[in-house]
């Protein structure tokens, strides 16, 4: 089952439609209601037992393991039955004996069937309880009662699976060591239940393979089928047999799936090159199977998906003929046949099971018609719901889909909670959204799990419930179990994963509705609430939500199952990650209130760190066949943590007040593409500002296949940036790796800025700016490997006006970062400054300032140009993030002027204002001591504006006193003297405020504080 980019499938499925051989879904006629369900006895001794029993009540008597145990046995009792019970015993701390006949006065497990322990049909006699005879296969009786005084227990199967499957009861029932008093009358209502591991991408270990065997057996599942797609002696080389070394690997699955009650089914996927007709290679496929026969295998399966449509040798082309893709489907019956009727049924094997072409859908056509019609009914068919991935799968359609497939014998591909289409993702929400009476219609279900095997154990382990009892299936119920199981007994552990599995609830693109962290998104609501309310957040659950997620790598570490830890540890640190940074966020929050700018600061930028980390991709991937390290993004949370890290970035940038300058944000734009789509990643998520979305194709990109973006109208354009793959350094991720950047007028006639070669983020600026109103980046040739394409950001700007430096940037970085009123961006020095290096920000003549702020780490000085040219504020101090400085006067620019052989110097905003300062921090140069005083006086029957500096420092100071009714300079004031000033009031004046800026000077750094006094004029 091709899941992870389904190219082939998605051909073939346009193929059919385009045949008119897919119908609509919903047929015309409503089929008949489903009828009511199979009488259920609910389970009164214990609702936890899992899967949930048919029947299970109060009765007999308790059952000790604790002590010496006599298990009576029959010659031909289940083996592996019979070690389960041992463990049970032992684990309990027991002592087992095992013996043909009953101790007098001891207590007694009798275990096996009626047949082969005729014993235990004769203890349930007197206990007047029914045995399992009659129940449906793999069903089972437990019951206690006494026996001559003596309490006894039996465990009877209807065959010995159902044996088997008792003693797994035994085992949940006796977690204390007791087996309570209870009858059990149990069976399974689907006869098919388990795993297809049908996957693309990373196989999974032969120890993982070994796991996920003993993992069925204890959930009472009872199929694995084996057909992952790097087997390449299942597809490419499927006429050869298997060299030694993998039949014995082979061989210790089929063991490890006898050993626990689990059918090995191996399924050959011959479809890309098998001639049907021939007899050559229905002789080579018997030889295949003859082969897996040899060391076990009584299950087949012939696979017949995401395969051409057409037919591969002249003679099923000169056989085959009829229309409508019938021709597909006689031919694959007549092949499918002839395995039946020459090789399962003479040797008494399991029924073939088969996946058709057309797997979806549940409405008629011609080619599901014909194979129906066609196949042997013996033949299970399996059916992947109205989609690939189906969000529901309700009574009518498979109601439906039995009749369009013309079979009694259809059962579920499953495509959860398989992840090889969103590679990123771990689905770890319950199994839900299948109808509880589907057993009523088909035979059964098989899961097809994710890439990391341990953790799709969470899902499987639903899947063992809902198969076994789908009425009494309760999804919360099983997932709670589950995790239980995994987790272990410690309850911080518990409690942890708890929060983790929240983190991974969302099941998109495949169920849109699905809810996105919503423990997480409850606590993130109820934050805003009281912050927003002015209430102290210190003790808000978000915050220790937050801490619990903060330390999930270490706390999962003590798991039950390692295997799931190590499965999630790239979603563990990246959850992590993402925790920290909300964290520092809630930080920055509370800092801004209270004006704490370098701390509000810190807090932010710390921030932006750990979101880049929890971004980085981290999860492995297959590159070239080889298996790679840190390829793909691990995304968790659902994008809550992305929304709360936003929200809260606004506030802050609110705050600081930082307005970009024009050239810095991209032009607003319309992309599109002549590339399909895949599911909701559609072409407008180029241009949305968000890095955590993107376009991604459904195909691989042909030779002039593009992604163009629409400006509205011809405009400058001084720059372009593209973000593909999944981040800016992911090299082997979904791109177009040969690509021209290309910019046009018309849309007709275009220009080339730049050829690229797997280039996951693109910088490209013309040398002189160019006018356009189209950009596009076009495929120069085809992607290695067909990969598809995925582009985050398409972005446009306008040539940069008003920013100058002499300083080359690095690399990733831009001069434009510092004023793009982005604090998470910067712009970084690619060397250390030499004398009279800048970063210059011209201030336009209608722009007034009233206050200017650096973001960053810069050694130097702050300055602002007036009329009398550039004027010191301060030194910037590296060691601080948040400097701030008030302007007094006119400026026409401000200037950081880099002190020389300082560090390379990274600046993430250059803010410049209207207002004043924002936080209650020391302004750039405020530490100079100036007392200064403003206040109107008559004198001598007028009113005058008086003022008074007194310098504090131990060396002069200069000061200048600047006010609507005149200005003074004084150059030199002695330590511990006044610059003593009085200007007569000549009418109104607007603004009614005076400024006095003090300056001095030690060890060549000047430093200068500006003390603004407003007046209160007669």
């Amino acid at each position: 089952m091709r899941l992870f980019r389904p190219h082939v499938a998605a051909g073939v499925v346009a193929a059919l439609a385009g045949a008119g051989l897919l119908a609509p879904s919903v047929a015309t006629a409503a089929p008949p209601a489903p009828p009511a369900a199979a009488p259920v006895v609910p389970a009164a001794a214990d609702p936890e037992l899992l899967p949930p029993p048919q029947e299970m009540s109060e009765a007999g008597v308790p059952f000790a393991l604790t002590g010496d145990v006599d298990v009576v046995v029959g010659e031909g009792t289940d083996a592996a039955a019979r070690r389960l019970v041992a463990e049970v015993v032992e684990a309990s701390g027991g002592t087992v004996r095992f013996s043909a006949e009953a101790r007098p006065g001891a207590a007694t497990l009798y275990l096996g069937t009626a047949q082969d322990n005729p014993a235990s049909a004769a203890v349930l006699a007197g206990f007047g309880v029914s045995g399992a005879e009659g129940l449906d296969a793999e069903g089972y009786v437990l019951a206690s009662g006494r026996v001559a005084g003596a309490a006894a227990l039996v465990l009877q199967g209807v065959d010995a699976r159902g044996t088997y499957y008792a003693a797994q009861t035994l085992r949940a029932l006796a977690a204390d060591g007791t087996v309570p008093a209870v009858h059990v009358r149990d069976w399974p209502l689907m006869p098919v239940r388990g795993a297809i591991e049908g996957f693309y991408g990373i196989p999974w270990s032969h120890q993982a393979r070994l796991d996920q065997l003993a993992f069925y057996g204890d959930h009472k599942m009872n199929t694995y089928v084996y057909t992952p797609k790097d087997d390449d002696y299942l597809r490419g080389r499927w006429r050869d047999p298997y060299p030694q070394a993998e039949l014995e690997k082979l061989a210790e699955l089929v063991d490890q799936a006898n050993a626990h009650h689990v059918n090995f089914t191996f399924a050959l996927s011959p479809g890309n090159d098998v001639c049907y007709s021939s007899d050559a290679d229905l002789d080579a496929t018997t030889a295949k199977f003859d082969q897996l026969r040899s060391i076990g295998v009584t299950s087949f399966y012939v696979a017949l998906d995401d395969i051409p449509l057409e037919l591969r040798c002249a003679s099923d082309r000169e056989r085959f003929t009829a229309g409508s893709y019938r021709y597909l489907a006689d031919a694959q019956a007549f092949y499918l046949n002839r395995i039946v009727d020459e090789y399962v049924e003479p040797l008494g094997l399991e029924p073939l099971q088969t996946v058709p072409t057309n797997y979806s859908g549940s409405g008629e056509d011609p080619y599901k018609a014909q194979f129906g019609e066609q196949v042997d009914p013996s033949v299970r068919i399996q059916w992947t719901g109205e989609g690939v991935f189906s969000d529901r799968i309700t009574y009518e359609s498979v109601q439906r889909a039995t009749q369009s497939y013309r079979t009694d014998h259809l059962y579920i591909w499953d495509n959860f909670p398989v992840n090889d289409g969103q590679r990123g993702r771990l689905f770890l929400n319950p199994l839900d959204g299948r109808d509880p009476n589907l057993h009523q219609l088909i035979d059964g279900f098989t899961a097809n799990p994710m890439i990391e095997p341990y953790a799709s154990m969470l899902a499987l382990a639903g899947y063992g419930d809902y198969t076994w009892n789908g009425p009494a299936y309760d999804p919360a119920t099983s997932m709670d179990a589950a995790v239980l199981e995994l987790a272990g007994p410690d309850p911080r552990v518990r409690d942890a994963l708890d929060v983790f599995v929240d983190l991974n609830q969302g099941w998109k693109p495949y169920r849109p509705s699905s809810e996105s962290a919503p423990d997480l998104a409850a606590d993130v609501a109820a934050f805003w609430q009281a912050y927003d309310a002015g209430e102290d957040v210190a003790g808000q659950p978000l915050l220790d939500r937050l801490a619990t997620i903060e330390d999930l790598p270490q706390t999962l570490a003590a798991m039950a199952e390692p295997g799931f830890h190590a499965d999630a540890l790239p979603w563990l640190e990246a959850a992590a990650a993402w925790a920290r940074a909300a964290s520092h966020q809630v930080d920055a929050l509370t800092a801004v209130r209270e004006r704490r700018g370098e701390v509000a600061t810190d807090a932010v930028l710390a921030a932006a760190t750990e979101r880049a980390a929890a971004l980085a991709p981290a999860v492995p991937d297959l590159v070239g066949g080889v298996v790679t390290d840190d390829v793909i993004t691990p995304t968790v949370g659902d994008g809550v943590f992305q929304t709360f890290l936003d929200e809260a970035g606004t506030r802050y940038d609110d705050w600081l007040a930082a307005v970009p300058l024009a050239g810095t944000a991209p032009y607003p734009a319309t992309a599109a593409t002549t590339m399909g789509t895949y599911g909701s990643n559609t072409p407008a998520r180029m241009t949305d500002g968000d890095l955590g979305t993107l376009y991604w194709s459904n195909q691989a990109p042909a030779v002039g296949s593009a992604v163009t973006v629409d400006l509205g109208a011809v405009v400058p354009v001084g720059a372009v940036r593209v973000h593909q793959s999944d981040s800016d350094t992911a090299t082997s991720g979904d791109m177009l790796y040969h690509a021209r950047l290309e910019v046009s007028v018309d849309g007709s006639t275009w220009t080339e800025l730049g050829t690229y070669d797997t280039a996951p983020r693109i910088d490209a600026a013309p040398a002189a700016p160019v006018d356009a109103r189209y950009v596009r980046l076009a495929a120069s040739a085809t992607n290695p490997g067909g990969k598809w394409v995925k582009v985050r950001e398409l972005q446009v700007f306008a040539p940069e006006g008003g920013l100058t430096t002499d300083l080359a940037a690095a690399t990733g970085s831009a001069p434009a970062n510092a004023v793009d009123a982005d604090v998470t961006t910067a712009f970084v020095s690619a060397a250390a400054p030499v004398e009279a290096s800048h970063l210059t920000r011209e201030v336009g003549p209608d722009e007034e300032v009233g206050s200017v702020a650096v973001v960053g780490s810069v050694a130097g000085e702050l300055q602002v140009r007036t009329a009398d040219g550039w004027r010191s504020l301060g030194p910037l101090d590296p060691e601080r993030t948040f400097q701030e400085a008030a302007v007094a006067d006119e400026v026409s620019g401000v200037r950081i002027l880099f002190a020389p052989g300082s560090p390379a110097p990274v600046v993430h905003e250059l803010v410049v204002r209207p207002g004043g300062p924002v936080g209650d921090d020391p302004l750039v140069g405020g530490d100079v001591a100036v007392d200064v005083t403003a206040e109107v006086r008559p004198m001598g029957g007028a009113p005058y504006v008086v003022v008074r500096a007194v310098n504090g420092e131990d060396v002069p100071m200069r000061v200048e006193v600047e006010s609507p009714f005149g200005s003074k300079a004084f150059e030199s004031v002695a330590s511990g003297a006044s610059a003593y000033v009085a200007f007569k009031v000549r009418g109104p004046a607007t603004p009614s405020r005076v400024t006095v800026v003090a300056s001095v000077e030690v060890d060549g750094l000047t430093r200068t504080t500006t003390e603004v006094v407003d007046l209160d004029l007669p």
